[in-house]
This record gives structure tokens, sequence and C-alpha cells, in this order.
């Protein structure tokens, strides 16, 4: 049993770890383990953060592990910052790992047994960078037994170890020198041998395990911003304005164009994620897509402002830039922002429930349920 001092521990350690931060990307290595970026909130350059050591930071990133099972929030500070963030974690070879990557070449690497935050140097100097010679992030995923990451240029890596990737998009990254430049938004995989990316201007690709195949069936003014395996057996590649849609699996997609009264048409969207065989988006709401258009989610306890979204193990995990919800198929509690007692039963009884959740699914969901009635 899960006792209520650890839940409340919990509970009451969060706003330490994250009052005075904006989140900025969320992500998780498994259905209690939370992981969770975020950016000093010093607007007005005028309140910067002080580390331990007495020195002044005005933009650092902090990396932050939430362990559902025990009473610790294991937080690490990147005092140069990151930009654009993103993480991904999951279990590799038996090992809980967890990834955390920007843009601009900051990379940290997290053994959970091992307890230890490894700094993960992709680039070199910020003009390598721009001369292209260098590696920054895009995109992270956890496939099957390692992480990938997707950088510009249609650059795919495999992390086969400590310090060790190998570029496994030779085929696609031709293809960008030869057009001059192609982004990677996004990436995505069922298997390590059945692996997607997406980019902007209509770039989809397929990869499986050997080859690459480039997906033409996207129109080119269409941004791509995420590709989904959903566990409903089909892949989705979402336009970064909700325009459309392309749906399909390997070699074969149908591209779906919003009607002009789509509620997102034309909107900046800020995430997406594949939950239960469902697609959500989020742009300040939470939206489902529904075979040819964008509908208002029916998740209970989500108000709105919600930017960042993550799913495992039948767990779906929300942000807003000041709060982290935790949404389990039936209810919704708030880890961190609004909190309230109905919170802490919740968070009690998911805790209890345990690898039983795995195994038993919706009948002990329904368990919890009645218990709390």
């Amino acid at each position: 049993m899960i006792s209520n001092e650890v839940v409340n521990i919990i509970l009451e350690k969060m706003p330490k770890a994250l009052d005075g931060w904006t989140i900025v990307k969320i992500g998780m290595i498994d259905r209690y383990r939370y992981l969770v970026m975020a950016n000093w909130s010093d607007e007005d350059g005028k309140h910067p953060y002080k580390a331990k050591d007495g020195k002044l930071y005005n933009h650092p990133t902090a990396m932050i592990v939430i362990d559902l099972t025990s009473t610790r929030i294991r937080r690490m500070i990147s005092y140069n910052g990151f930009g654009h963030g993103h993480c991904d974690g999951g279990t590799i070879k038996g090992n809980k790992e967890a990834f955390f990557g920007s843009s601009n070449g900051i990379t940290y690497h997290l053994d959970y047994a091992a307890d230890r935050f490894d700094h993960e140097e992709l680039l070199g100097s910020q003009k390598e960078i721009d001369a292209g010679r260098g590696r920054g992030i895009r995109a992270i995923r956890q496939i099957g037994e390692h992480f990938y990451t997707g950088y510009s240029g249609n650059q795919i890596h495999r992390r086969d170890g400590a310090k060790k990737w190998t570029l496994i998009s030779e085929e696609p990254r031709e293809f960008a020198r030869k057009l001059g430049n192609a982004s990677v938004n996004a990436l995505d995989g069922y298997s390590e041998s059945e692996i997607y990316f997406c980019g902007n201007e209509g770039n989809l690709w397929y990869y499986d395990g050997r080859y690459w195949e480039k997906i033409f069936d996207i129109p080119s003014e269409i941004n791509l911003k995420y590709v989904l395996c959903s566990d409903d057996g089909k892949v989705y590649a979402i336009d970064s304005h909700a325009r459309g849609v392309a749906v399909g699996r390997k070699d074969k997609f149908t591209y779906i164009p919003m009607k002009k009264d789509d509620p997102l048409n034309g909107s900046l969207t800020f995430d997406a994620v594949h939950y239960r065989g469902k697609i959500y988006l989020a742009r300040y709401n939470l939206y489902e897509f529904a075979k040819d258009g964008w509908i208002k989610a029916d998740i209970p306890g989500i108000y709105g402002g919600i930017e960042h979204l993550a799913s495992k193990d039948g767990m779906l995990f929300i942000g807003t830039p000041y709060s982290l919800k935790i949404y389990n198929g039936k209810e919704t509690f708030t880890l961190y922002g609004e909190q309230n007692e109905d919170a802490r039963l919740v968070t009690k009884a998911l805790l209890e429930t345990g690898v039983e959740f795995l195994q038993k699914g919706h009948e002990l969901l329904d368990e919890i349920y009645r218990e709390r009635k």
C-alpha cells in the first residue's frame, strides 16, 4: 500500500521543483515516471536564476523527473539553456532511461537506475551548427532498444551507446542536399524496422529497417509537424496549422484536407499525441481527430491553456506552461498547479493499482471509481 504521506510529499514537493519556471516540454519513461523541461521565467531580464554557487543566469533550463512511486523529484539544470527542447524516455535493454535534447545541441542522457545525468554534446560551436557541420535535435523518440533523433537536412541518428550515434538516413539526407534543405519536425515508429519522420513542405519518409522511401502524396505547402504511430494501426502525419492530416501505413498514405469551417484549420498548434486509439492535438484546448476533422476532446478536468502532451502505458500526460495533469482513461488528477483533495485521492488510488493496472485495464479502473464513490 502507498501511504497518504507518500502522496502528500509528492504533491508538496512539486511547487519547490517548478515554481518560477515555465514548462516548455513534457515526456514519460513509463506510467510512473514523468519528464518535464522548464525554462526559468525571467521575462524582464531583472530576475535571474541564482545557482547554489551564487552565480546568476537569465535563461537556464531544468530537466525534471517525477517518480510517483517514491518521494524523490530529480532535477538537473543546464545553465546555458535549451533552444526548442525535446525529451522522451523508456526501457532500453531492461534499463529505464531518458534523453533530453535541443536544437542548439545541448543534450543530457539519464540512466535512471544509476541516478546519473550525463552531458552528451552532439555539436560543437554555434558556428559549426550554422555551417551545417554540427547536429542539434528537433525530435527525440525511444523506439525499440534505442533512442532516435531528428535534425534538419533529413538527419536521423540512432544512439548505439554513450556518445555513440549512427546516421541511418543517408538516402533522405542526400535527397535533402539536392533540394538545398529539408526539415525534420518529428519521428515515431512501431518498431526499429518501421520508422517514420516528417517535416516542412510535405516532407514524410518511411524506413523498413534497411531502406527509406519518400511519401509523395502530401501537398508541398503543408508543413508536417507531428507524426504518430497510433495503436489503432494507422500512422498520422499532421500539419502544423491543422490544415490537413495524412493517414496511412508504410508507403501508402491518404491526405485529408480540413474543411474551411474546421475549428482548428489555420491555427498554430502546440503538440500532438496518440492515446488509446485516438489522436489528440493541443491548442490551448484539447482536440480529438474524428475521421475528417477536429472536435473538442471529452476529457474531464481539462480547462484550457494546454500546450504539451505525452502518453505511455495507458496514461496521458497533459501540460500547460504552469500546470501538469495526468489522465488514466477515466479520471484526471493534477500533479502540479491546481491541487486539491480530489487530486490527492486519485493519486493515491493510481499508485496503489501499480502493475495490476496494466494487467486488468479498465476492470481495475472501474474498481477504483467504485471505491471513491
